[in-house]
Order: C-alpha cells, then sequence, then structure tokens
C-alpha cells in the first residue's frame, strides 16, 4: 500500500479539483515552457486505440510528475470536457503499479486550443527537425561523390589550363 502521506493526500477522498480559472496560471506557464522548449509534450496517436469518448491527449513529463491534458466527449451527450489531470509518476518508477491523482482541473475550450496550439508547432517542429536529419543522412553518401567528382573535375581543368612544361 502506498504511503499517502507523503502526497498529502487521504486515500479515502477524491483528488482536489480546480476550475478553469484556477488552472489559467498552469496552462500559461505550460504554453511559455513549451514554446520555449523547456518542456516537452508527448501527444497520444489516438489511430491507434478505439477511442469512444476521448478526442485528444498530451502527456508532459516533469521530474516526478506528470501531466496529462485531455479532451473527451460525453457519450451520450456529446457534450465536451477538457480536463489537467496531476499524478504522482515516482511511485510507478518505484515499482508500485498504483498511479496517485494528485489534483485534477477542468479547463474550458479556449484553453485546451491554446495549449493544443503550442504542443502541435512543438511536435510538428520536431518532426521537420528529424526528417531534415534523416535526409541529410540519407544524402550523405551521395553529397560525398559529388563533392569528389567535382573536386576531380577541377583538377583537369587546372591541369588544361595550363600548359605542360617540357
Amino acid at each position: 500500500m502506498p504511503d499517502f502521506t507523503q502526497n498529502n493526500q487521504n486515500p479515502n477522498l477524491p483528488p482536489p479539483k480546480g476550475d478553469p480559472i484556477q488552472a489559467e496560471k498552469y496552462i500559461n506557464q505550460l504554453i511559455q515552457l513549451i514554446d520555449q522548449d523547456k518542456l516537452e509534450v508527448c501527444h497520444t496517436d489516438l489511430s491507434k486505440f478505439d477511442p469512444t469518448t476521448l478526442q485528444d491527449h498530451y502527456q508532459l513529463d516533469l521530474s516526478n510528475y506528470r501531466l496529462e491534458i485531455s479532451h473527451s466527449k460525453h457519450p451520450n451527450s456529446g457534450h465536451d470536457s477538457f480536463v489537467i489531470l496531476f499524478t504522482n509518476i515516482k511511485n510507478i518508477l518505484d515499482g508500485n503499479c498504483q498511479k496517485i491523482i494528485l489534483a485534477y482541473m477542468y479547463l474550458d475550450a479556449n484553453q485546451f486550443t491554446r495549449f493544443k496550439k503550442v504542443s502541435l508547432e512543438q511536435v510538428e517542429k520536431k518532426q521537420k527537425a528529424e526528417e531534415e536529419k534523416r535526409l541529410k543522412e540519407a544524402l550523405e553518401p551521395v553529397d560525398q561523390v559529388l563533392q569528389n567528382l567535382s573536386a576531380d573535375s577541377t583538377k583537369e581543368s587546372l591541369l588544361e589550363s595550363f600548359p605542360a612544361v617540357s
């Protein structure tokens, strides 16, 4: 059984919750840190799952903590819900298989949209950098051959421009 005293959480009570007004501080900080590439976003590819209600999901690791930001739709009403979960992953890493939700906050649609925009920009920037790296690595041998051929043709043209000394 995990020691909940270290987390200031009673196992018999639900985790504390906050509203979009309280979440604004966190969303603003996260957006700024992601935009500065100080935090890395992991976007879950939901096409690998069968999410009937989950629309979008992001994770951010902060040392011993994980933030999960998600958008889901209520299956019956279609009502959109945006939530940020604050979890303790240290216990999971130490062999304890119980993830502890420290707190959660509801976001409004605007907060989620701002977060999603900067997160997707970071994901696209990382993908573009990785693709450029792969392209450079793939074309490196071709570039070397072209460089060698250019050097050889430069040597030949230099030799042709000077008459042979007899």
